[in-house]
């Protein structure tokens, strides 16, 4: 059986999941569908393609809004509780890491994000998966626990935002069978 490329999400690519973002511009780039991208990751999770790591300090920052009505997520807790969700404890070592990658000058990152690095450090992941620029602008940047270089990027690119941000057409809409 192949081993499953081990992955770090920081918290807002859980955001996005739970938020369901599907519209949201990009500098560079069309709008992106960040919702589809995530829940493609998690759904390859699922079949056992990925484990996805995060900090146990992700379950401080992402919460479900009370502004959202439905979400992918009704019960947090428990969905962190799945056996492809594996969550890195916040301790003194991870502290001191977050510590050492701030004063290093290597990243100019909030205390949060720098936890987010150091604990994908030690849980040996292959890539990061984030939303934040300042965070992507890191790729190849920060170095595993092995000594290899991190991938840092987006999560893997969803279905198409669709007929959203396309010229209205005349053509009759399909209809579900």
């Amino acid at each position: 059986m192949v081993k499953p490329l081990r992955i770090y999400w920081d918290a807002c690519a859980w955001i996005a999941f739970i938020a369901e973002e599907k519209a949201i511009p990009t500098k560079t780039a069309s709008p992106e569908n960040r919702y589809a991208m995530c829940l493609n990751v998690l759904e390859a999770a699922r079949k056992g393609k990925y484990e996805i790591v995060t900090s146990a300090f992700t379950l401080a920052e992402v919460c479900k809004s009370p502004e959202v009505v439905s979400s992918p997520i009704d019960n947090l807790a428990a969905f962190f509780e799945r056996s492809y969700i594996l969550v890195v404890p916040v301790d003194l070592s991870i502290g001191r890491r977050a510590q050492a990658m701030q004063a290093s000058g290597l990243v100019t990152l909030k205390p949060a994000d720098t936890v987010h690095l150091a604990s994908a450090q030690r849980a040996r992941v292959a890539e990061l998966h984030t939303f934040d620029d300042k965070i992507l602008a890191l790729d190849g940047k920060v170095l595993g626990a092995d000594g290899t270089a991190i991938k840092v990027c987006r999560p893997t690119q969803g279905v198409p935002l669709g007929p959203l941000f396309e010229e209205p057409s005349n053509e009759p809409k399909p209809t579900a069978e």
